[in-house]
């Protein structure tokens, strides 16, 4: 199937009833730019490389986050994540600044405004470059135990803060904590 019936059907089947709409694909090797619209502006810029037998897909998402109301980005990111299998990898551009900014705080990288939409779009091992926050997307989905704890100390020892970027982080932290506790008891139901 080429890449852009591919996108057309992604978009539509995915994307459609959120109002979103392909604005255009231009071919890029074997995958694609696209550019994803909202309401009538373009909101998104992605680089799609399917799967080869060398190498998994990849997706490097251009957005920066809080764009888009906060319930619409989430579920952007998270259909997002249906264009790579698992062993693709999925990574977001940021403004390292900012994102050094968080990191000093002593804000989890997976609590940053980029790390929570790379996390939703199902990548994990969160790393970052100068130019881009990426995980890979495993075979299944699962939590790390030590993450997990790790996050709620996190959120405990500042729960009382005022700093704007620590309020924040708690935030995110409260969109992906039951997610990652229904990913752990699943686990935990399986042993």
């Amino acid at each position: 199937m080429k890449v852009e019936k591919l996108l057309e059907d992604w978009t539509a089947h995915y994307l459609g009833g959120m109002g979103f709409r392909l604005h255009g694909v231009v071919p890029e090797g074997e995958g694609a730019y696209f550019t994803l619209g909202w309401r009538g502006a373009e909101m998104v810029k992605v680089l799609y490389v399917p799967m080869e037998e060398e190498r998994g897909a990849r997706l490097v998402v251009d957005y920066r986050p809080g764009s888009l109301p906060r319930g619409v980005e989430e579920g952007l990111f998270k259909v997002l994540g249906v264009l790579v299998p698992p062993r693709g990898r999925i990574a977001l551009k940021v403004e390292v600044r900012e994102l050094e900014e968080h990191l000093r705080r002593g804000i989890p990288l997976v609590l940053t405004p980029w790390g929570l939409l790379v996390w939703l779009a199902g990548a994990r091992d969160l790393s970052w470059t100068e130019d881009a926050l990426e995980g890979y997307k495993p075979l299944k989905e699962r939590v790390d135990l030590q993450e997990l704890d790790a996050l709620r100390e996190f959120a405990r020892v500042h729960s009382e803060s005022r700093d704007p970027y620590i309020m924040e982080a708690l935030e995110r932290w409260e969109t992906m904590e039951w997610e990652m506790e229904d990913q752990a008891g699943a686990e935990d139901e399986i042993r």
